[in-house]
């Protein structure tokens, strides 16, 4: 359990005597059923309507968050990457490589160098977009007002710390996906990779749950987000599945849109070429869209629900505190 997971209230205010000073009680919220944690024993299907009703609710403020904090630096990023593959298959150094196999190599390495770069450039980004949609989610769920500006200006402020702790998860999980892909495919060859994925979902799974740790919980995060993939790990992989073969596929579709993106530096005019390319790289960026939204409820109902489990008392308003 969390430190932060709420403590039964006090109890009765004395009528008689001294009393303490106002301040020293709650404030009272207003009460209804709860929309967004899935209490114990509502089960897959209350998960389920938690999702939807976060979606329901929301879906207009998510789409906004989501088309600055991803959509719009997606695109950007996908132009880069496709602009700088069209200039490098035009250069002398691509034709150079094409019958030097050591140079082939050196620019292959240089090419994935440059994609990981991308990706730690984007991913501040995309853990704005969700600190952002959080707080408006857990706002809306508490049937409070919100405004995409002081959405975003939160999501700002819990960037870094988000940044921080997700890096090193990310990284964490690079290195244990490496050392099992070298032991295991080394020794069973393409059957050897099969352990690596399984690692890698698993991995996946933990890493989704530093950002809420980070946002709720401030302490401890990894540690946290490892707790709670595993106080329940079935219902946690049950729930998580959907999204995760989703995103599975949007990242297969991701890459052959770039890939056409990318052939189109064969043949055509300039204009031709550019227009294909800009046609590639925004269907890939638009694609960012759905994908977000689907991921960032259900992550955010489960890791609700996993806390829930530890502590029944947790309900909407003490989200809305420990988001402050």
């Amino acid at each position: 359990m969390s430190i932060n997971d709420p403590q039964p209230l006090p109890g009765a205010v004395p009528s008689s005597g001294f009393l303490p000073p106002d301040d020293a009680f709650p404030v009272e919220r207003a009460s209804g059923p709860e929309v967004l944690v899935n209490l114990p024993g509502e089960g897959l299907t209350g998960w389920a309507r938690k999702v939807a009703g976060v979606l329901r609710r929301g879906w207009q403020q998510q789409l906004a968050i989501f088309a600055i904090t991803h959509a719009l630096p997606g695109f950007v990023l996908y132009a880069l990457a496709v602009g700088g593959l069209l200039a490098l298959w035009d250069s002398d150094l691509a034709r150079a490589a094409a019958v030097d196999d050591v140079l082939a190599e050196k620019l292959t390495v240089r090419v994935l160098m440059v994609v990981c770069l991308m990706l730690v450039v984007a991913l501040p980004f995309r853990l704005l977009g969700y600190a952002a949609a959080t707080w408006s989610a857990v706002r809306q769920a508490a049937g409070l007002p919100v405004q995409l500006s002081r959405a975003l200006w939160f999501g700002l402020r819990r960037v870094p710390a988000m940044f921080a702790w997700s890096l090193v998860a990310y990284v964490l999980a690079f290195v244990v996906v490496f050392l099992v892909v070298l032991c295991f495919a080394s020794a069973f060859s393409f059957a050897g990779l099969v352990p690596a994925v399984i690692v890698l979902g698993y991995l996946v799974m933990i890493a989704g749950m530093v950002g809420p740790a980070v946002l709720f919980e401030h302490r401890r995060p990894l540690v946290r987000a490892f707790d709670t993939v595993n106080s329940a790990f079935w219902p946690a992989v049950v729930r998580l599945a959907v999204p995760g073969v989703v995103l599975f596929l949007a990242y297969r579709y991701n890459q052959v849109i770039d890939g056409a993106a990318a052939m189109s530096g064969f043949g055509g005019t300039i204009g031709e070429r550019a227009g294909f390319a800009f046609a590639a790289v925004a269907a890939s960026a638009a694609l960012e869209l759905p994908v977000a939204m689907l991921l960032f409820p259900t992550v955010l109902v489960t890791y609700v629900e996993r806390r829930a489990q530890v502590a029944p008392n947790l309900r909407t308003p003490h989200l809305l505190d420990e988001l402050g």
